[in-house]
């Protein structure tokens, strides 16, 4: 067999059209040649995704790869060698249409890895970048899911500092405290603005114009006077309210240093628990994102390589466009081929299918007339069987009913003898018992039965003390 009877055969062909129709050798040959073709590129991408993806071995990746250009390769030849010539190009378009959305399918299936694969360097910095965002947007979950570790450290920081000595709380902090001087620096700024206008007064310089202790000093300096002791009250009251919170501090320092000793376990054992969990959680997010390397992130980076960039887009679609043509190749040189004039191994082929179907068809009538006539026959079989079974039914019963009335009759005969015979011996014993001993009297003659055994017989039947009817047999003796 040539390499080209070979490659036809694979596409389909049949040997013994092809050697009485070599001018289409070729023709299937190269349909072969294809399929061949798209298996090798699909085996090739298939090591390429399983070793630079999924990180095979190469002799794993490889093994792999075969098997699944083999798949491919049957995928492909099922749907050149279910593509018939129809009886029209629109039925035969519609017939291949199915055909053509899997091959789209599968060339899909397998461009993509080498394309993966040509634009391995672009990828690969796309991303380290990816998980550089990756990192950064983790980091801001983290601080977000464990907000409380900075409460924590703030607590800490301030509970050292309450037990350190560094935090105790001062008068001047107080609320009541700033409140009331708040409230004397009003009345001194009032006291002060007040007693320079009474002074202006008396000086001239301001008011009247006029200087001297005159009516409009006296009532500016009333108000200064009303001012000051307003401010006195405050002061006295700041005076008052500092020492209540001094006395309050001095009480509670000690207080709240017990409670800073109390709390200061609890807050350091809370905040090195959350930061433990952050730090596996952070260390776990580092190696998920450092492996995240696989075949969706790859399409990922892809996509962003190509996004905004003209050259890149149409470098990615050009090479997807020619990995899937490679994979409809066959399916549409099929397609095409269907719409052409019959080739001599179309018609050859056409004619073999039809004399197969003719003879099929007469082999298929002629094994129905035989089940037939075995059927027939069968029947006739089991009628003849049924009708000598009622035959020799109806014999038997016919001998078995023979048999029991000459039985019935030699019953009948011997129990007329048995009743002659009691007869004969009832009329000896009466004779005996009325004739007395007159030897003149000559007995009444007996009946004797013949003896054979333990009984008797009479006319052939058997007697043994007793009669059929049920009546004894008489001792002759």
């Amino acid at each position: 067999m040539s390499f080209a009877v070979w490659l036809a055969k694979l596409s389909g062909a049949r040997g013994e059209i092809l050697r009485k129709a070599p001018g289409d050798v070729n023709k299937h040959a190269a349909m072969g040649g294809v399929l061949l073709s798209t298996a090798a590129v699909a085996a090739v991408s298939a090591f390429f995704a399983l070793h630079s993806v999924l990180r095979l071995p190469v002799v794993a990746a490889a093994v792999a790869g075969v098997a699944w250009g083999v798949v491919i390769f049957n995928l492909d030849r099922m749907l050149v060698i279910t593509m018939t010539r129809g009886n029209g190009w629109l039925l035969n378009l519609l017939a291949a249409i199915p055909r053509v959305g899997l091959a789209v399918v599968i060339g899909s299936i397998i461009s993509m890895p080498l394309v993966l694969k040509i634009f391995e360097p672009e990828i690969n910095s796309e991303l380290v970048a990816m998980q550089a965002e990756t990192t950064q947007r983790n980091q801001e979950d983290y601080d977000k899911a464990y907000a409380r570790i900075t409460e924590l450290e703030a607590e800490e920081s301030e509970l050292l500092a309450i037990l350190s000595g560094r935090s105790s709380a001062t008068v001047a902090d107080d609320p009541d405290v700033k409140a009331a001087k708040s409230a004397l620096d009003k009345a001194e700024e009032a006291y002060q603005a007040a007693n320079q206008l009474a002074q202006c007064e008396f000086d001239g310089t301001c008011g009247t114009g006029v200087p001297g202790d005159g009516e409009s000093y006296r009532q500016k300096k009333r108000a200064a006077d009303d001012a000051r002791n307003a401010r006195d009250k405050a002061q006295s009251a700041l005076d008052e309210v500092t020492e209540k919170v001094a006395k309050r501090l001095r009480e509670g320092a000690a207080t709240d240093t017990g409670n800073a000793q109390k709390r200061l376990p609890e807050v350091q054992a809370d905040l090195q628990r959350l930061r433990q969990d952050r730090e596996g959680l952070e260390r776990r997010g580092t190696v998920a994102t450092a492996a995240d390397t696989g075949l969706l992130a790859r399409l990922e980076a892809l996509d962003r390589l190509t996004e905004g960039r003209r050259s890149g887009a149409q470098a990615h679609y050009a090479l997807f466009l020619l990995f899937l043509c490679v994979e409809l190749l066959p399916v549409v040189v099929k397609l095409l081929s269907s719409f052409g004039p019959e080739t001599l191994y179309d018609r050859m082929a056409k004619r073999a299918d039809d004399a197969s179907d003719a003879d099929d068809k007469l082999w298929a009538d002629r094994d129905r007339d035989l089940e037939a006539d075995r059927a027939d026959q069968k029947l006739a079989m089991e009628r003849q069987k049924l009708d000598a079974q009622t035959q020799a039914h109806a014999k038997t019963t016919q001998l078995v009913a023979d048999k029991q009335l000459g039985m019935a009759m030699k019953a009948i005969d011997v129990w007329a003898d048995l009743a002659r015979l009691r007869t004969d011996e009832e009329l000896d014993r009466w004779y005996r018992e009325h004739a007395g001993g007159d030897q003149r009297t000559m007995p009444i003659p007996r009946v004797h039965l013949p003896h054979t055994g333990n009984g008797a017989h009479v006319n052939g039947a058997h007697v043994n003390g007793s009669t059929p009817n049920g009546v004894p047999t008489p001792n002759p003796s």
